[in-house]
């Protein structure tokens, strides 16, 4: 399944800042940001406010948005990608230019709260995005390699591509290297639908407005959390994924869930995990666990309006971007 025609050599990809703005103190992550991704033969340019700050680490809304209007008008702009994430995308929803976006079909790439835009977008125009790496992550030198080796593949278009799970993995904190456990099968069975989600509580933030994607079609849910709420991680966990399946005809045509991995910070055991899938009361669909997205690195790169493939049995868990053959 292509969502964009692959990237050339040559081809531009525009930097923007939706959430927070560029980062002091980061300027060689950064370099290296774009060095990796010249490094495949992109054109890597940047948004007119990405260093701009007026409050909270960002610029003004309506000027955060001009970058995205103007990312989607520039015809040369391939990919769009966010700087980094934050707690605020949600203030530049109002200030898009809708009509331009959906006449002007590109990928957009983040994750956190970049999950606000990638599911607005897909829901008022239904432009395909991914859940992946934003800017900065991309120049980090945690466990690099395998985020950045499936972000090329998504720019690349590679059909039907397997996602495979990391060898290893870390936070930004310690820094510690973690083996990487299997993707846990909480629930066996096969889906193929329409991806939604990504950070469960920015994800909430779209709850009755009008960027929320709708749910009257079959879709898999992609959810995960970070560890701002410490000790509170597991309820808040809980209640947000709960209020997202009281929404109407969500469980009606919940296909699926995809669950990311949690930082050491939240205190999520696997029990808990499994605790609150089985509290859920969630039918015949797969569930698993522990998958390579989410607040720790390394990152996927999964697309939000694309469809994904789950085939999980209680050996085998297969997760594919498009339809399996």
């Amino acid at each position: 399944m292509n969502s964009f025609e692959p990237l050339k050599p040559g081809d531009e990809i525009r930097v923007v800042a939706p959430a927070q703005s560029r980062r002091h103190g980061l300027d060689r992550q950064h370099q290296r940001a774009q060095e990796r991704l010249e490094s495949l033969g992109y054109k890597v340019t940047f948004g007119k406010f990405t260093n701009s700050v007026f409050h909270q680490g960002t610029a003004k809304a309506i000027d955060r948005a001009s970058d995205l209007n103007d990312a989607y008008r520039d015809k040369n702009v391939k990919v769009i990608m966010a700087m980094q994430g934050g707690w605020s995308t949600n203030e530049v929803l109002p200030y898009i230019d809708w009509g331009l976006v959906k006449n002007n079909p590109k990928p957009l790439i983040g994750f956190s709260d970049i999950t606000v835009l990638v599911n607005a977008i897909y829901a008022k125009t239904g432009v395909v995005g991914y859940l992946g790496p934003n800017y900065h992550t991309v120049g980090s030198m945690l466990e690099w390699r395998f985020t950045f080796e499936n972000l090329a593949a998504t720019l690349r278009q590679e059909p039907d591509r397997k996602f495979v799970k990391s060898k290893f993995w870390r936070v930004w904190s310690d820094k510690k290297r973690r083996q990487t456990k299997p993707w846990k099968a909480l629930q066996t069975g096969e889906a193929s639908a329409i991806l939604v989600g990504g950070n469960l509580g920015s994800f909430y933030l779209l709850q009755g407005t009008e960027y929320q994607p709708s749910f009257d079609a079959k879709f898999i849910l992609a959810i995960e959390d970070d560890d701002e709420a410490g000790k509170y991680t597991v309820r808040e966990f809980s209640r947000r994924f709960e209020s997202i399946l009281q929404l109407p005809n969500v469980r009606k045509n919940l296909q699926g869930v995809i669950i990311g991995r949690f930082q050491p910070g939240g205190k999520v055991s696997q029990f808990d995990i499994e605790s609150i899938v089985a509290s859920k009361h969630l039918g015949d669909i797969p569930v698993i666990s522990g998958v390579d997205f989410g607040h720790t690195l390394p990152l996927l790169t999964l697309p939000i309006g694309g469809k994904i493939t789950m085939s999980v049995t209680e050996k085998v868990v297969s997760l594919i971007a498009g339809d399996s053959k």
